[in-house]
């Protein structure tokens, strides 16, 4: 394998024959053929030569001092490059950092001294547009939001800037209307989320229920979950309360919000049509409907127990939601609808088909009508109606 030698190590050989060595020696001492011994020595002999009024121990002199300060300076780039991650500073700060110098030292070792790649540097310096689409929309966003808020007295929220924008023919996100509020103002805070109140209830937010989707009575759980449906009119809410034991529909209630309000009238009719049955349990999801005071007292009063889905565990609640997707897929996405009262009739249909005609693989292949017919015979007791409430539609 060849072997290089530097200036200063040739420099060295080139000495000692000057003191007196032989080539053959030196041959010895070093390793090096006395060919390339005698390259190197005619040449400093010409270099003598040429230059018979320069003190060569003051060019060796000054080499090495080349030498020292080429070594602090290795060593200043590897304190920049690995001492401080220079990757941690932002890719922009360090492409502006590169063009400033870009002439001066070339790519190649501007892109390997602050890493970056040859291809962004070249996009940001020459082929990067003067504004992007981006940044032309900000531009024309940013005066149309610092007229809303100077028009408004008080400072108002970022989603109802969002809204008078889209008056104006913009299509803007709130997250976009929160970043430039802040650059408008620097001292903008968005608005911390509302806490509630230190109420406390004597039973907590737990899931009872544990996933046991067959009890061995009627009326002995409960499930309800909401679901929004879009018409030509907008969107309306489903609320629907499913016996567990049969998966029948035991009420249901439509409307064109999504509160307490449905959620305990679905309830009260459901408790109603069932001869206000005693130790049930309601199971749900946590939603706002469900764990907020209203409903919780009205169930407190009832005797009934809450039980709870986990946060964003869908499989919790599972034959509900195995509800609505027949429903949907079986019945609302087949259709147009022009208005809640449309919309009512078609569900009115489907759940009566749903309890009456429709066989359930969870239940033996029976419909949930003949589930609890064949359960209340087995126990000789007096038969309950079996009559899905009625929708509650408000126009």
């Amino acid at each position: 394998m060849s072997k290089f030698y530097d200036e200063a190590y040739k420099w060295q050989l080139y000495e000692k024959y000057r003191d007196g060595f032989t080539l053959t020696e030196i041959c010895e001492i070093a390793g090096v053929t006395d060919k390339s011994l005698s390259e190197w020595f005619k040449r400093f002999d010409a270099q003598y030569a040429q230059a018979s009024t320069v003190d060569l121990k003051t060019v060796h002199r000054r080499n090495t001092d080349l030498r020292f300060a080429f070594q602090q300076k290795e060593a200043e780039l590897f304190l920049l490059q690995n001492e401080w991650d220079i990757t941690e500073i932002p890719e922009p700060a360090r492409i502006t950092c590169a063009r400033q110098v870009l002439d001066r030292y070339g790519p190649n070792r501007v892109c390997r001294t602050l890493k970056i790649r040859k291809s962004n540097l070249y996009y940001h310096a020459f082929r990067r547009p003067e504004f992007t689409t981006y940044e032309k929309r900000d531009q024309e966003l940013l005066p149309a939001i610092q007229k809303i808020c100077e028009a408004s007295p008080k400072r108002i929220g970022a989603e109802r800037i969002r809204q008078k924008l889209m008056e104006q023919g913009f299509t803007v996100c709130k997250k976009k209307v929160l970043k430039l509020l802040c650059e408008i103002d620097p001292s903008y805070v968005p608005p911390e989320k509302k806490i509630g109140s230190g109420f406390t209830w004597d039973r907590s937010c737990t899931n009872l229920l544990a996933r046991k989707f067959s009890p061995p009575r009627p009326n002995m759980a409960w499930l309800s979950d909401i679901t929004d449906i879009k018409t030509d009119a907008g969107t309306c809410c489903l609320c629907v309360i499913l016996d567990l034991f049969s998966r029948r529909i035991v009420a249901a209630h439509l409307n064109t919000q999504k509160n307490a309000g449905l959620v305990c009238h679905t309830f009260q009719d459901a408790f109603a049509v069932r001869g206000s049955p005693k130790n049930l349990l309601f199971h749900s999801d946590q939603g706002g409907q469900y764990t907020g005071h209203q409903f919780r007292g009205l169930l407190y009063d009832c005797g009934v127990t809450q039980s709870f889905s986990a946060p964003g565990v869908p499989y919790d609640n599972a034959p509900m939601e195995s509800f609505f997707a027949s429903l949907k897929v079986e019945e609302v996405h087949r259709y147009r609808y022009h208005g809640i009262s449309d919309l009512a009739v078609s569900l009115r249909e489907y759940m009566d088909f749903y309890n009456n005609r429709r066989p359930h693989s969870s239940i033996g292949n029976q419909t949930p009508a003949q589930a609890e017919e064949i359960y209340f015979k087995k126990q000789s007791a007096a038969s309950i109606s079996a009559d899905c409430a009625p929708f509650a539609c408000k126009k």
